[in-house]
């Protein structure tokens, strides 16, 4: 399993960038959750985790874990990360295993 942080910089929060993480999570067959003070989503349970990632709260100022498990967990991880540092509203903090 893998896994890494991320720390959101923007001021609107993070809800509108739910539905592309949903989309990129899908075209893996690793597990992919989203987790943020002691809550966990499956990204892998569309529509459904869109609003379940949403309703995390995730704020400004806060930090959060994406972690991958499976086959091409590091294929995953590394697609996450990149568009979520193309947007230009996080920051990666570190990769752990």
């Amino acid at each position: 399993m893998l896994e890494k942080n991320f720390y959101v910089t923007i001021e609107t929060g993070f809800a509108r960038h739910a539905a592309g993480l949903v989309s990129i999570a899908g075209s893996f067959s690793s597990s992919i959750n989203i987790l943020y003070k002691g809550q966990s989503v499956n990204l892998k349970n569309a529509p459904e985790c869109i609003m379940q990632v949403m309703n995390l709260g995730i704020s400004t100022h806060s930090c959060f874990i994406v972690t991958a498990d499976g086959t091409d967990e590091a294929q995953a991880i590394t697609a996450i990360a990149d568009h979520l540092l193309s947007l230009n509203t996080m920051h990666a903090i570190t990769y752990k295993k």
